[in-house]
């Protein structure tokens, strides 16, 4: 898992079977594209080492786990140069050591990867010497902690990955694991869910990246599998997802490559940054703003949004209720699983009846539900259509079709 070691090279080829490969002798479609930073912190003493874990929030404020000081250090918004952090969580009652990864729920508590298998959490004022509101301890020697979409505490490790309650403590029993042989997620580096539920796992010596299936849990093996030889995913090691789904990889060269969140086999990247700012990258975060920060070097860049806005994904789950004799039908939807990297501000309903367009109607972003009454729709078969909005566009939406009887 990440930052833990746990093979050696043999193991790790073992693992791709056959499918190390070498660092590209020439350049690929995805050629490394340096980029202006938007602010960089520098490390206040000449030598210092980079963070090994960022966390950079909506509001601008950064995270760093400082593994070689036992702290967690956080830097106002808009921090640059040799700037002081606004504080520190750090000392005995803390229990912070070695801390490998730091993330945040959707209520400002953090939570710290710390090096005796346990994971701390403190409340979202905490600061300085103070004591964790909950410890976790995960049975594992733990690389990362990251938040689920749906607001879970996932965590990585030496026996796989365990999802847990945010509210867990204690030796609290996982709400769902992957683990065992199959996975062989014993030798990943770094582990993340996607926004989609898909949790995708990275390899670096073996030079591929995996990903399971969303619910997945047991002893299963990933759904499908990544690599290329191009200079994009050269030994991918750190992960992070933006709002549209796609994968940011953090490779050891100091490349930070953009996937789509379908990427299978050897894709092309949409996008390649340089690590020409930034050098070895130690810790990867994408906010929900979009900005990426990265860590290396004894400093942490942060770059302006890399990739456009795009259009939401296709609601879910969307349903007539009623017989075809009832007075009203009911449409109802769920949100999309991505919103392309910007809010949805409202949903387009759309009913037609072969080519004749029968209803159209906009709402809020806030509705899940719309209803049609049968004065108003035609005898015989017709289809809906439900479409999610966000300031770059409608995204796609998937036809139903339901019948009405006079």
């Amino acid at each position: 898992m990440r930052r833990v070691t746990f093979v050696g090279i043999a193991a790790s080829a073992a693992l791709a079977g056959g499918l190390l490969v070498s660092a590209p002798a020439e350049a690929a479609p995805g050629d490394p594209v340096s980029v202006r930073p938007e602010r960089t912190i520098i490390g206040t003493k000449a030598g210092a080492k980079p963070p090994w874990d960022v966390h950079l929030s909506a509001s601008g404020r950064t995270y760093a786990a400082d593994f070689h000081r036992d702290r967690v250090v956080v830097y106002r918004a808009g921090a640059r140069g040799k700037a002081r952090p606004l504080y520190s969580l750090r000392g005995s009652r803390s229990g912070v050591f070695e801390p490998r990864g730091v993330a945040r729920d959707s209520a400002g508590r953090l939570y710290v990867a710390n090096g005796n298998n346990r994971v701390l959490v403190f409340g979202k004022n905490a600061r300085g010497n103070v004591r964790p509101i909950r410890v976790l301890r995960a049975g594992m020697a733990v690389g990362s902690v990251s938040m689920t979409p749906d607001n879970r505490l996932m965590v990585s490790g030496s026996g796989g990955v365990k999802i847990y309650r945010r509210s867990a403590s204690g030796n609290a029993k996982p709400v769902r694991e992957i683990s065992g042989d199959k996975t062989q997620l014993q030798y990943a580096f770094d582990v993340r869910m996607n926004v989609d539920g898909r949790i995708w796992a990275t390899f670096d010596e073996a030079e591929i990246l995996t990903v399971f299936a969303p619910g997945a849990k047991g002893n299963v093996a990933p759904e499908r599998t990544i690599t290329q030889e191009g200079p994009g995913l050269w030994e991918p090691e750190l992960l992070a997802f933006d709002r549209a789904g796609r994968a940011y990889i953090g490779t050891h060269e100091g490349h930070v490559t953009v996937l789509r969140h379908d990427a299978t086999g050897r894709p092309a990247p949409l996008f390649v940054l340089s690590d020409r700012r930034h050098g070895h990258v130690n810790g990867l975060s994408v906010s929900r703003t979009g900005k990426v920060a990265v860590s290396g070097r004894n400093k942490i860049v942060v770059y302006p949004r890399l990739r456009a806005v795009t259009a939401p994904w296709a609601v879910r789950g969307v349903s007539v209720s009623g017989s075809p004799t009832a007075t009203n039908r009911v449409v109802r939807w769920a949100q999309p699983l991505a919103d392309g990297g910007a809010s949805i501000t409202g949903y387009r309903v759309t009913v037609k009846q072969g080519n004749r367009k029968v209803k159209a109607v906009t709402l809020k972003a806030s509705r899940r539900s719309y209803a049609l009454k049968r004065r108003n729709l035609p005898a015989g078969t017709s289809t809906v259509l439900v479409r999610a909005k966000n300031r770059k566009g409608y995204g796609p939406g998937t036809p139903l079709t339901f019948t009405v009887t006079r």
